[in-house]
C-alpha cells in the first residue's frame, strides 16, 4: 500500500555503501528526506543529486537530513556518485528490498514522457558530466520517488514520481522545516 501523508513511514534496516548500518528510527527527531534513485549511473538521478548536495548547506542547517537509495551495488556507488563527497547516506539496494517497501514504482510510460519533456534538463546532466547511457543491469522503467519524513517519522510528502525527473520542488522542502 503506498504511504500517504500523515501515514508512518515503514521501518527498515539496511546498510549503507560504506557499510554503515541505517535503520529508520535512526532518522527520528529530524526532518528526513528519503530519496529513491533509478541506479548510481543515471544521469538525470544524478542531476537530482547535484541540486540536493547544492542545497544541502542550507536545508541541513534548518534540520534536514538526506538518505538516497538506489537499485545499485555497493561498488557501483563507490565508482559513480561515491566519488562526489557526499554528506548524506547513499544506500545501496540492488535487491530492491527497499524499493518494494516503499512501493517505488517502474513505468515505460514514464520513461517515454521523460525523454519527450526531459531535454533541458538532459541538457542539463550532460552539461555537468553525467552521460545518458545504459549500464548493463539498469532498470530503465524505474521511477524515482521521494518521501518527507517528519522528525516523528510520520510522512509530510509523498512523491511518486510520474516520470525520471519528478521531485519534491526544494522550496516546498524548505518550507515544511520553517
Amino acid at each position: 500500500m503506498k504511504l500517504k501523508i500523515g501515514d508512518t513511514a515503514h521501518s527498515f534496516k539496511s546498510f549503507d555503501y560504506k557499510g554503515k548500518e541505517i535503520q529508520l528510527s535512526d532518522l527520528k527527531g529530524k526532518h528526513t528526506l528519503l530519496a529513491f534513485f533509478r541506479n548510481s549511473e543515471c544521469a538525470l538521478c544524478n542531476l537530482r543529486v547535484h541540486q540536493l548536495l547544492n542545497a544541502y548547506p542550507k536545508l541541513e542547517q534548518k534540520g534536514l537530513q538526506v538518505v538516497a537509495v538506489f537499485e545499485s551495488t555497493r561498488e557501483s556507488i563507490e565508482n559513480s556518485v561515491g566519488k562526489t563527497e557526499v554528506p548524506f547516506r547513499l544506500i545501496p539496494d540492488p535487491s530492491e528490498q527497499l524499493y518494494s517497501l516503499y512501493d517505488v514504482n517502474s513505468s515505460w510510460f514514464g520513461v517515454i514522457k521523460t525523454m519527450l519533456t526531459a531535454g533541458e534538463e538532459i541538457q542539463k546532466a550532460e552539461s555537468l558530466g553525467f552521460e545518458m547511457k545504459k549500464v548493463p543491469g539498469m532498470k530503465m522503467d524505474r521511477m524515482p520517488a521521494e518521501f518527507l519524513i517528519g522528525p516523528d517519522l510520520k510522512v509530510k510528502i509523498a512523491k511518486f514520481s510520474s516520470k525520471v525527473t519528478d521531485h519534491i520542488p526544494l522550496e516546498e522542502i524548505e518550507a515544511h522545516l520553517n
